[in-house]
């Protein structure tokens, strides 16, 4: 059965200021390549959360949602997606990645 993915706005919004941010902040030379980068994340979330490992949130991160998944997306960074599930609809509450305060309430055992 295939995935139904959707997005709380604020993720959405969060994804557009990240181009931004990584364009401005020198991390991509170009915005094109930016918004390459985060359309990557987007398309790599609603195309295999349904064939990752779902993690429970730990408690300081339930108030976002009560799972979450992983992407490592160069070997520097990783990207976590918090959601609440129903069958198979998906919904992305949070984003964060390892620099991010959120990811030391992490539970690691991947």
């Amino acid at each position: 059965m295939e995935a139904v993915v959707n997005f709380q706005p604020l993720v959405l919004l969060y994804f557009n200021h990240l181009i931004n941010d990584l364009f401005y902040e020198g991390y991509f030379s170009y915005k094109e390549s930016a918004l390459k980068y985060v359309s990557k994340i987007i398309y790599n979330v609603e195309n295999t959360i349904h064939l990752k490992k779902h993690y429970p949130c730990s408690n300081s991160l339930l108030k976002h949602g009560s799972y979450y998944i992983h992407f490592n997306m160069n070997p520097n960074t990783t990207w976590y997606f918090v959601f609440e599930k129903n069958d198979n609809r998906y919904l992305i509450t949070y984003v964060f990645n390892n620099y991010s305060p959120e990811a030391k309430d992490l539970i690691y055992d991947f």
